[in-house]
């Protein structure tokens, strides 16, 4: 047990709004300590009371995080990271200039290669942990005016996989998310809320997702009730992509 008397540390990115957001509010339910990292502290400060700590930082920086990360390594042990933050700025294929591209590469990959990276020293050295990377329905299925996004949540599969290869040895679990159209201020980027609401229409189960549907799926494959699964790809989609 740590000295607070939680259950141990969780780094998690993109925590100011969204499903970053619920899955703090949702660990921190259950006695874990929280360590959001965004550029904003957006919802943050709506956590309710209880062992977390926000820090301003861009995941596109290595050097932020990992100095973040040895310090927190340094007082409790880091038992999982879930890396949530994300973009998805729609142009149609043949629009889509570099600097869009590189930037959805930057945040949506870039990122949560930089974020293994800074926190798996401490997960090797300690003999444990749980990492869950986000990705999207769209990985697979494609999305007009999405090609970048794709591309960026495709690789996630990818880098999920092999880092799940590397760290088994380690104690180490990898897995990812992949939702489908979700609740959040995302889709609404796009879309009214009455179109977001009515995409459920299509979905099996009669509605779109919500994000405790996404942060519960994470919260299990960060306990230990999910020891003996990594690198698996969890949908959590509604049924949707079923036919």
């Amino acid at each position: 047990m740590n000295p607070g008397g939680s259950k141990g540390s969780i780094i998690i990115t993109g925590v100011g709004s969204g499903i970053g957001y619920e899955t703090a509010r949702c660990l921190l339910a259950q006695n874990y300590r929280i360590i959001g990292i965004d550029r904003q502290r957006g919802r943050f400060d709506e956590l309710p009371a209880g062992d977390h700590l926000f820090l301003e930082a861009d995941v596109r920086d290595f050097e932020s995080q990992k100095q973040a990360i040895e310090r927190e390594a340094a007082h409790h042990p880091i038992v999982g990271l879930v890396t949530c933050a994300g973009i998805l700025v729609r142009r149609p294929y043949l629009e889509l200039d570099e600097a869009t591209f590189d930037q959805h590469l930057d945040v949506n990959l870039k990122g949560p290669f930089f974020a293994c990276q800074a926190v798996l020293p401490a997960m090797r050295k300690q003999g444990n942990g749980s990492i869950v990377l986000i990705s999207s329905s769209i990985a697979r299925s494609g999305s007009v005016a999405g090609a970048h996004y794709a591309a960026t949540k495709g690789g996630i599969l990818g880098l999920a996989r092999t880092l799940a290869l590397e760290t088994a040895r380690d104690g180490v679990r990898v897995n990812v998310v992949s939702p489908g159209v979700t609740d959040t201020p995302m889709p609404r980027g796009h879309a009214s809320d009455a179109e977001v609401l009515a995409k459920g229409a299509k979905i099996p189960l009669g509605r779109i997702g919500k994000p405790q549907d996404i942060a519960e799926t994470i919260a299990f494959l960060i306990s230990d009730d999910s020891s003996y699964i990594t690198g698996q790809d969890i949908r959590v989609t509604g049924g949707a992509g079923l036919f």
